[in-house]
């Protein structure tokens, strides 16, 4: 028997102390399977490790150190037909019972209900997992038990690290489930509002409400953020519609937000009922004007779906001498950001027709006009920020035809 003994002590130093294998085969009944495949694990240590004794006296002496090792349980049945051939049944000393409960962060709208939509039904989950199994198991399976959890929450909540307390309620036990942020947070947000059809400074009251709606969403795990990166610009598009702008306008609201540690959300608001900028300009490399002033001012309607049409007008004051252009224009949308159009100059009694192809932030943008008298003006432009643009100028009107021209938005 000491014998016995001996070499139960040493298969319980190989469980813990050897690498585990894969040769055995062992078949575990009774414990739900998460816990089955560590107790797997373990039985095949010993059994790479049991002396070459008779079958019965290796049942005997796995069936030790099974009850020495996986407290709570008591072994019901065993068979060993060989090294590479093994049944074992465990079946719980005493019945335990349990209760589980989710502790949430402390979190802003709309996170909260976020976390508590995502969190939903692990409660159930959990407690699918600890069914029959006796507090006692938790002992020597609590990191494989923390793994499933984890499992759990890691396609429920990602970047939210889940932890662990086991305690005694009553008549049963209680397991109480928290979560902390991981490393990986979001740490500030870049965030621009870019607008074709709207001036600038109503561009800066939307800049200020974007970064009041994505205030909440600092600080939560960057993992967490990209998963829900389609209910932060849904948040996004409802709260910069809510103005008394957007009703008068019909603001439009297109939003793209991108979770890292420094995330980025970039706006686009675009009237469909209106179009008012205003712009100056300072050339570069000609003679014939230096800066100018500009204001275009337009009604749209849509007669169909995803067509829009534009009557507009454009006043062009240069600012060097005073002189200044006036027009009158209809304009058409056939796909996107395409635009077709004519336009009567007032001053010269002359008819431009017109090309836009317009750009976003940080894009190139062109726009083309040929006039009846087979002149052409064009600008192939660059816009780096939300006001500022840099375009080659074409006017086959000046003596220099090819210019640099800055366009700043106000």
């Amino acid at each position: 028997m000491k014998r016995l003994w001996g070499v139960a002590f040493l298969l319980l130093w190989a469980v813990f102390c050897r690498p585990k294998g894969a040769e055995c085969s062992v078949v575990v009944a009774g414990p739900p399977e998460w816990l089955a495949d560590a107790i797997r694990g373990s039985i095949i240590a010993v059994m790479k490790e049991m002396p070459s004794y008779e079958l019965k006296d290796q049942e005997r002496l796995l069936a030790m150190v099974s009850e020495r090792i996986f407290e709570g349980y008591r072994v019901n049945a065993l068979r060993i037909a060989g090294k590479d051939d093994v049944f074992i049944e465990l079946i719980p000393v005493k019945a335990d019972s349990w209760e589980a409960d989710v502790t949430f962060p402390k979190l802003y709208p709309p996170c909260d209900e976020w976390f508590r939509l995502d969190a939903s039904g692990m409660k159930e989950e959990i407690l699918s997992l600890l069914q029959g199994v006796p507090v006692e198991a938790l002992r020597w399976a609590d990191e494989v038990f923390l793994k499933e959890v984890r499992n759990i929450a890691s396609s429920r909540l990602p970047g939210w690290e889940p932890h662990v307390m086991v305690s005694k309620k009553d008549e049963c036990y209680a397991v109480e489930l928290s979560f902390t942020a991981s490393q990986d947070l979001v740490l500030a947000i870049d965030a621009h509002v870019f607008s074709r059809s709207l001036p600038s400074f109503w561009q800066y009251d939307m800049r200020e409400k974007l970064l009041e709606s994505l205030s909440p969403f600092i600080g939560i795990p960057v993992g967490w953020a990209a998963k829900h990166e389609r209910d932060v610009e849904r948040v996004v598009n409802e709260r910069l519609k809510d103005t008394r702008l957007s009703g008068t306008a019909r603001i439009e609201v297109e939003s793209q937000f991108v979770s890292s540690k420094i995330a980025k959300a970039n706006v686009n608001v675009e009237s469909k009922r209106y179009t008012l900028n205003v712009w100056g300009a300072a050339y570069a490399g000609t003679e014939d004007k230096s800066t100018e002033l500009g204001l275009h001012f337009g009604r749209k309607a849509q007669p169909l779906h995803s067509w829009d049409i534009e009557l507009y007008g454009e006043a062009v004051m240069l600012l060097d001498d005073g002189d200044s252009e006036e027009r009158l224009g209809f304009r058409w949308s056939p796909y996107k950001n395409f635009w077709l159009g004519a336009e009567r100059e007032l001053e010269e009694d002359k008819t431009w027709y017109r090309l836009w192809i317009e750009g976003g932030l940080k894009a190139f943008y062109a726009w083309w006009r040929h006039s009846d008298e087979h002149e052409n003006n064009a600008a192939l432009g660059y816009r780096f920020t939300e006001h500022l643009s840099l375009e080659l100028y074409i006017d086959e009107r000046d003596d220099d035809e090819v210019s640099i021209r800055a366009v700043g938005n106000f």
